[in-house]
């Protein structure tokens, strides 16, 4: 395999990081289910003053069983109009009247869930931003590993090349030979497995950012140069001021409180009024009434629901704010551990950097030397081009690593 046949996961136009993280912004259906969970809450606040639907009835009022019993008592048997129906008719027209200060509890509680759930959409937002950074570097790594095992498969196949052409002259042995046949095939199984693992982050990122699963594109290296955050101690005043999950507790716990205060607005009265027109059916004078009538909800057998409800708020409420505290508690822990794996990622990558990979370079350089200059064994030269390409491998892997404690790092940071 040479560079020509890099998968598909690692051609096309290059995609920085800063453009990924803005389709995952844009185009992720996470995100946008927040967004319009907000704007369902926020169209619910609109019928915060609704009013309940008048009552209307109509029907027969205080009208006598026995007809002629009744117009006998009025006077009226067998006189002009002995044969009217007695009694009346009712319209009646009946309407709630809420109380303010309860609408004014609902607008407020309405209002307050909107809020919660765009807190919820910047958390939401923050882990797919982490995951899409994670991805990324994964794949900027993959793209060098790749780089080096092409790199080392020129090496070796000019090496058994090599081999094989000394060969007749007894300058190389066939074991050496068959040996470095047999690393190349390794070195090839780990050639497809780095091509598969590119094949699967790509699949990832453009799920992530809602475009077709196999659209290729390349990664942009220079992520893996960028100069990584110095740790510093974080207090957690300032950590609650960063991290969206607490914004969101705080958004919760201030639902809860309003959910508190509307239930306690139940103890306030609600107010009605009533008309009904009543004309006679016989001879008579039409009637009315106008009542209006106030409900008593502090009353003991009415009061018991709300108050339980208030009761059961506090504790809520209690409770997230206990919530609250545990998250800020882990994350704090989470961040110091995070400064003691990064310090020790950094130390190990300025290791690989300075000492150890320039030292295996050499060490294969001059076995390569006397190889070429036939005073060196073509195993010495296998073992050297292994262990540098391992911990060429293995300084990758140190990076990647690294930057991914730092992601995580900013990650709890929101940065």
């Amino acid at each position: 395999m040479g560079k020509d046949m890099h998968p598909a996961s690692l051609r096309g136009p290059v995609l920085p990081l800063d453009s990924v993280l803005q389709r995952v912004e844009r185009r992720n259906p996470a995100v946008q289910q927040y967004a319009y969970q907000a704007q369902a809450k926020e169209a619910a606040v609109a019928g915060y003053n609704s009013w309940e639907a008048p009552k209307v009835s109509a029907g027969l009022w205080m009208t006598p069983y026995n007809q002629r019993k009744a117009r006998e008592l009025s006077g009226m048997n067998g006189g002009a109009g002995s044969n009217q129906l007695q009694g009346q008719a009712i319209v009646s027209v009946e309407q709630m009247i809420p109380n303010p200060a309860k609408q004014r509890a609902r607008r407020e509680y309405l209002s307050s869930q909107a809020a919660s759930v765009l807190a919820d959409q910047q958390y939401r937002l923050v882990q797919l931003r982490a995951q899409a950074k994670t991805l990324y570097v994964e794949q900027a790594v993959l793209t060098q590993k790749l780089a080096v095992l092409d790199e080392n498969e020129e090496l070796l196949r000019f090496l058994i090349k090599l081999a094989e052409a000394r060969y007749p002259y007894n300058q190389a042995t066939l074991p050496s030979i068959y040996d470095a046949k047999a690393r190349l095939e390794m070195h090839l199984n780990d050639h497809r497995q780095a091509s598969a693992l590119a094949a699967q982050n790509l699949i990832a990122l453009n799920t992530l950012m809602n475009r077709p699963r196999n659209e290729a594109f390349a990664v942009d290296t220079a992520v893996l140069t960028t100069q990584t955050l110095a740790p510093t101690p974080v207090d957690t005043a300032a950590l609650a001021s960063r991290r969206s999950d607490v914004r969101s507790l705080d958004r919760a716990l201030t639902t809860v409180r309003l959910s508190q205060n509307l239930e306690a607005s139940r103890r306030l009265p609600d107010f009605g009024v009533q008309f009904d027109h009543m004309p006679f059916l016989g001879t008579g004078a039409n009637q009315f009434t106008l009542m209006g009538s106030v409900s008593l909800p502090l009353v003991p057998w009415a009061a018991r629901e709300y108050k339980a409800n208030t009761a059961a708020l506090g504790l809520e409420a209690q409770a997230l704010r206990k919530q609250r505290e545990d998250v800020l508690n882990e994350a704090a822990g989470r961040l110091a551990s995070l400064q003691t794996d990064l310090a020790l990622r950094r130390d190990q990558t300025r290791a690989f950097e300075r000492r150890i990979l320039p030292a295996l370079r050499k060490s294969y350089q001059a076995t390569m030397l006397a190889y070429e200059q036939n005073t060196g064994q073509l195993f010495q030269v296998l073992e050297a081009w292994t262990t540098l390409k391992r911990t060429r491998l293995e300084y990758l892997d140190n990076l990647q690593q690294q930057l991914t404690q730092q992601i995580a790092y900013e990650k709890e940071l929101e940065q």
